[in-house]
């Protein structure tokens, strides 16, 4: 049996199993093609002169200041660092590996606008 992210239903007993390796799973031609349609209606967006907040705006009190199409890049590179923070203890290696089953599985629902390679990577 496959698990297919983005397609089928992840339950608590299908991220366990994933978790340990008892249920292989895959990235169908379906979860694919809603990612890359997702990511080009975001670049399509991006590219015009609309403000698309988080894309080409500032954020919180700054969703008004408009980025230019040069700092967009930067916008988003600065945006990892200010997030790129841990608090506490570090979690263990099956948590992490659930929390990103579970993102990988909302990822490839193709509403994020993020890459597939992004996604592959994960």
């Amino acid at each position: 049996m496959m698990f297919r992210y983005g397609i089928d239903s992840l339950t608590v007993d299908k991220v366990i199993a994933i978790t340990k390796g008892e249920l292989k799973t895959t990235l169908t031609e379906t979860a694919i093609k809603k990612v890359n349609d997702c990511r080009l209606k975001v670049e399509k967006m991006a590219s015009s002169n609309k403000a698309i907040y988080g894309i080409n705006t500032g954020f919180g009190p700054l969703c008004d200041v408009q980025i230019t199409p040069k700092e967009t890049s930067q916008l988003q590179v600065n945006l990892l660092i200010t997030h790129a923070v841990g608090v506490g203890e570090q979690i263990d290696k099956e948590l992490s590996k659930i929390m990103m089953i579970c993102k990988v599985h909302a990822l490839c629902q193709g509403f994020s606008g993020i890459r597939l390679k992004v996604i592959e990577r994960i």
